[in-house]
């Protein structure tokens, strides 16, 4: 992280939650920061996004609260010390909004170890998750959160202007597939919106998940596809091929957990590597839009790294390549 934006964000939330980031682990993933802190039971986030409406904010404190009788690993934000769930604040012409979340246990768990039983809880969690949503969503419940399609349409149109032709291209056909897909019952509701490894921790075989700033509606392989692309891109399986990995080591066993709770038809997994594409396009173009945030010094690295993995046809093969290179260059 810059280490001038890192003092000025220190010396704001110091004053607004009394706890001093240069004491905790920074982890970054396209739009959020989260600083964790080491045998405490809590974690700031600070996510880089538009500002949300009282509507939205509201929406989605509502629905956490709804997830928490179903799943007490579910964890709520705290209030800062002046006593808002929500936090914000500007830097350099940037907009930032904080949280912090409590009861958050463990520990981010590392990709070497990554087991079938991790894989099992993971998609327990999940499952529960968005058969709780499928339930909601049957009895008319709505909350005031926008679609992933009005999203990901909003964001696209915001950088195109920044991206090569081909990825640009790519990008629509990738988008035109996804928004072809039936929004039915089941496959589609509200989702977390950000599920991946850096906004959960993991307690023997209890996964505390947090951040839900980015909830939304969505098709529930969304969430899914999030959590499979972070785990490679984390360095999960190095060095083996993505497409082998997936379904060998994660899908069967993240399956019999999520399958506990969620019903899925034979087909319900047929569309996850179009949504592994889906959610490599919007990483990438969130990196293009905080282009002059100062947020990471690699940026550049990892837009051609991701824009490299979306110009390829087959998303896992391509992933695999540019792992493997990337592996190569440290080696070096």
């Amino acid at each position: 992280m810059n280490e001038e934006l890192k003092q000025k964000m220190r010396e704001i939330l110091l004053e607004r939650y009394g706890v001093d980031i240069n004491e905790a682990l920074c982890r970054f993933s396209t739009q959020n920061y989260a600083f964790i802190f080491s045998e405490k039971p809590y974690m700031i986030r600070v996510s880089i996004s538009p500002k949300k409406s009282r509507k939205e904010i509201l929406s989605e404190l509502m629905w956490v609260d709804d997830l928490k009788p179903f799943k007490e690993t579910i964890c709520e934000p705290n209030e800062s010390l002046n006593g808002v769930l929500l936090e914000e604040f500007e830097i350099d012409g940037v907009l930032y909004r904080t949280s912090m979340f409590r009861t958050a246990r463990g520990n981010i768990k590392p990709t070497t170890e990554m087991k079938p039983m991790f894989f099992i809880c993971v998609g327990d969690l999940l499952g529960t998750i968005h058969h709780v949503s499928t339930n909601e969503r049957e009895l008319g419940i709505q909350y005031g959160r926008k679609s992933m399609r009005d999203t990901f349409g909003a964001l696209k149109k915001r950088v195109e202007k920044n991206m090569p032709p081909e990825i640009e291209k790519r990008i629509q056909n990738i988008e035109e597939e996804v928004n072809g897909l039936s929004e039915e019952l089941g496959r589609y509701g509200i989702c977390h919106g950000d599920f991946h490894i850096n906004n959960f921790f993991v307690e023997e075989n209890n996964i505390w998940l947090f951040d839900f700033d980015g909830c939304t509606y969505a098709h529930y392989l969304y969430d899914v596809a999030s959590f499979v692309q972070a785990c490679f891109l984390m360095g999960y399986q190095a060095g083996k091929d993505c497409r082998k990995a997936l379904y060998e080591d994660i899908l069967p066993y993240f399956k019999t957990g999520y399958e506990l709770n969620k019903e899925c038809d034979e087909h319900y997994w047929d569309q996850l590597e179009l949504f592994i594409a889906y959610r490599v396009a919007m990483a990438y173009m969130s990196l293009l839009e905080i282009d002059q945030c100062g947020v990471v010094d690699n940026l550049e690295q990892i837009k051609q790294f991701l824009g490299y993995i979306l110009s390829q046809d087959d998303v896992l093969l391509a992933m695999t390549a540019a792992m493997k290179k990337q592996g190569d260059s440290h080696e070096e």
